[in-house]
């Protein structure tokens, strides 16, 4: 597995079910969503998903694979572990297996984990093609387990953040959303862990409030464009 140390900050390249998953105060992170994307016929979209990885898992595969990891997590984390998610509709022809709901909602795998709390991130927009739905404008944020300290920001249960733009990852992670669960739940020099790092915003996030970060990327492009990211974010605060 590629090792990066960039100060404060571990990178690695590869699987974070391969490897013993280090202790951490702090846990935020966004997989895939098991979106079916290569199957969607592409469209305007088709060239940025290019090169992405496969989200087209068996959902029953997908959701053993979620417990599997919030599990781990879980036992490694000494604090509150944010987990972001959306619902999803299961209507689409690209949709390989149905429920009786025609709905996938996190809380089908979720149920059995301590929720501590619940937030909803309203997106400040739609996604997605209504088909006589309402359209989406609102993900979800789940903090499970009880939180090791709490430093109250007056944050309510509804956070209003616009989507990142203009990021080479296909599935931007807004900053905001890192930051406050780790502003409020973290103390200086605590470690924040992020099993699916992505382009590391999480650990852009950690190091602009003085933490610790340990990130895993299984997927290559995403893990160079995490060195750099936090290479130059790293040369910009010690500047």
């Amino acid at each position: 597995m590629e090792k990066v140390i960039i100060q404060d900050a571990t990178l690695y390249h590869g699987d974070c079910m391969t490897v013993e998953l280090p202790q951490s105060q702090c846990v935020v992170t966004s997989p895939p969503y098991n979106l079916n994307k290569r199957a969607s016929g592409g469209g305007s979209s088709k060239m940025s998903y290019d090169g992405w990885y496969p989200d087209d898992l068996p959902e029953r595969e997908y959701q053993g694979w979620q417990r599997a990891i919030l599990s781990r997590l879980m036992e490694s984390c000494a604090g509150s572990v944010f987990y972001n998610h959306r619902i999803r509709y299961a209507w689409h022809s690209r949709n390989k297996f149905r429920v009786p709901t025609s709905i996938y909602h996190p809380m089908q795998w979720l149920q059995d984990f301590p929720i501590w709390c619940e937030i909803i991130w309203h997106r400040g927009g739609t996604t997605g093609h209504a088909n006589g739905r309402y359209r989406l404008a609102d993900e979800r944020i789940y903090q499970l387990g009880k939180p090791s300290v709490f430093h109250d920001k007056g944050y309510t249960t509804v956070w209003k953040i616009a989507p990142e733009k203009g990021s080479a990852h296909v599935c931007p992670f807004p900053l905001e959303i890192p930051t406050r669960c780790i502003d409020t739940c973290t103390n200086p020099g605590d470690v924040v862990l992020d099993p699916f790092m992505g382009s590391g915003t999480t650990a852009i996030a950690a190091l602009d409030l003085g933490r610790r970060f340990i990130g895993y990327e299984i997927v290559k492009g995403s893990f160079d464009i995490a060195v750099e990211r936090v290479s130059n974010h790293q040369r910009q605060l010690c500047a």
